[in-house]
């Protein structure tokens, strides 16, 4: 008998491939959206560990969070992974630098969706199952408590992040703490986890006292994780807001107060970084979740120059990248001179810190072992150095293999405009420095060459046109002798200092100058008469790397 194919078997064929694709792309749709609307309420647990300030503390955050969008959104039992999950980071601002003073928190998974009165707008609409979805315009509730129990707080590591999706065969939940043993086997899918004889600050968000600001405000973030949402309908799903807490004294439930001291407010929260510049990248593909990974947001500060040095901070938040980050590399004017370069992570493990090496025209620091950025984590590098900053590219390379390309480029501030040139240390006791004071750039009528040496100290300061080293007993002469000028005498002060004025025409070209001087010290080293400073090679009016 002949076969045949009905127009009601077409389409039905037909929606089911698009089913199946749309289930590999992970996207659910435009419509499909989840928006966090504050959150609030933080709250300590107690304490654990040594006397204060030894010990750590276990807290937690509320949330409200509502259905903008024209889809409802799932809302399955812990055990069924289509359930929203919740990732929690704290840190603070301190010596201009902002840090994560938080663990790699557990994560909430949400469990049971209210219906309550929308706050983001339109009438809410119930599902037909109760708790099953986040209707349409409905709102929810996650209190302090909620955020809180360990019965549903799970390990950050199982999540992934970009996608939402999460197996519960083999997780946390499903093995027990400790984990079961014998008969059925543990991954069986099926919850075991007992939170019996946990104290108050297992598996809660977990602060180290001693990195408490005692009354002074710190930072909070929540990070909802929908599964299949599209990434432009993310902004709403990370929001922070300030916290202080005090030491009360004692080692019970009460040894601190916390309080929210703030107003929530969208956004990473390197946003809440005073002063920093925030952008974000991430490894490329054609737009379905499943094409590529998720997202690394880099803040940066720049200040100076101090002694002829810009101080660069960088703080590396990855928001919702599922393979990690192994590196962050950053150009670098190959002749600039970098100093005190420093990176700090989240745990207390001095074997696993990233190395940190600059050669090629690059500041790479790489990841120690075991130790890549994870998601809703946050890492900090920083150095000094002669270049200005510009606008520029840096790199984090993937930790894991996966969707999308092997390293994520992110646009920020690096240094990339170099005003002078170090030739070479100067000789003597005290060693005599010369130091641009800031850009040497046309129209700078306020740019100098800044002396740092001895107290009340004589600097005879020469240029030349060109440099051409040559040997002068124990030290190197920069300049090239056979075509010199003089700039001046100069004399510092009690502190050591003195200023060169070199003001920039506005209609500079672009010329270099090479400039070195001879200090008169009271121990010279050369013919008991002077020492030299370092030679400089200033670029006024110049641009990029020498």
């Amino acid at each position: 008998m002949k076969n045949t194919l009905s127009l009601a078997t077409a389409v039905a064929a037909a929606l089911a491939c698009t089913d199946i694709v749309q289930a590999q792309s992970n996207e659910r749709g435009s419509g499909y959206d989840a928006a966090l609307t504050n959150v609030y309420s933080a709250t300590d647990w107690g304490r654990r560990g040594a006397a204060y300030p030894g010990g750590e503390v276990g807290v937690s955050f509320a949330n409200q969070l509502c259905n903008p969008g024209t889809m409802p959104v799932e809302w399955r039992q812990p055990m069924q992974p289509d359930h929203p999950k919740f990732g929690f980071l704290v840190a603070k601002e301190a010596d201009g630098r902002l840090i994560q003073i938080s663990d790699w928190s557990y994560c909430k998974h949400a469990f049971y969706a209210l219906a309550s009165p929308s706050t983001c707008g339109g009438t809410c609409q119930p599902p037909a199952v109760a708790g099953t979805q986040l209707g349409v315009h409905c709102s929810d509730i996650y209190s302090n408590g909620n955020n809180g129990s360990r019965t549903y707080l799970g390990p950050p590591v199982e999540i992934n992040p970009w996608l939402g999706t999460w197996n519960p065969v083999g997780s946390y939940f499903d093995i027990g703490d400790p984990a079961q043993s014998g008969f059925p086997a543990p991954a069986d899918g099926v919850r075991s986890l007992s939170t019996s004889g946990m104290d108050a600050v297992k598996n809660r968000v977990t602060i180290r006292e001693a990195d408490i600001p005692q009354g002074q405000n710190m930072f909070f973030q929540i990070q909802v994780v929908i599964e299949g949402e599209r990434v432009e309908n993310r902004d709403n799903n990370t929001m922070t807001n300030t916290f202080a807490m005090t030491y009360q004294g004692g080692s019970g439930t009460s040894a601190w107060s916390t309080s929210t001291t703030g107003t929530a407010q969208y956004g990473t929260m390197l946003d809440r970084w005073t002063g920093a510049t925030v952008t974000s990248g991430s490894n490329g593909g054609t737009g379905t979740l499943s094409d590529f990974d998720g997202r690394f947001y880099v803040g940066v500060k720049v200040t100076g120059p101090t002694d002829g040095m810009w101080h660069y901070e960088y703080a590396v938040h990855n928001l919702d990248n599922h393979r990690g980050g192994a590196s962050f590399r950053i150009p670098v004017c190959p002749s600039a001179r970098v100093e005190n370069l420093g990176f700090r992570d989240i745990d207390q493990d001095g074997a696993n810190d990233w190395s940190v090496s600059f050669s090629g025209g690059e500041v790479a620091f790489l990841a120690g072992v075991d130790n890549p950025l994870n998601w809703n984590s946050l890492y900090n590098f920083w150095f000094d150095c002669d270049v200005a900053p510009v606008a520029g590219d840096t790199v984090v390379d993937q930790a894991r293999p996966g969707a999308g390309s092997s390293s994520v480029t992110v646009a920020t501030t690096v240094p990339g405009l170099q005003p002078a040139v170090f030739l070479g240390a100067g000789c003597g006791t005290p060693t005599t420095e010369l130091q641009s004071n800031a850009l040497p750039t046309a129209g700078n009528a306020n740019f100098a060459l800044d002396i740092a040496g001895g107290a009340n100290t004589f600097v005879l300061v020469m240029f030349s046109t060109a440099a051409a080293p040559s040997a002068l007993g124990p030290c190197t002469v920069h300049l090239d002798l056979n075509l010199y000028g003089q700039v001046g005498l100069f004399q510092t002060d009690g502190a050591g200092a003195a200023q060169i004025p070199l003001p920039v025409n506005a209609g500079q070209t672009p010329a270099d100058l090479v400039f070195q001087g001879a200090a008169f010290n009271p121990s010279p080293l050369l013919f008991g008469l002077f020492d030299l400073t370092n030679g400089t090679r200033v670029r006024f009016a110049g641009n990029g790397c020498d």
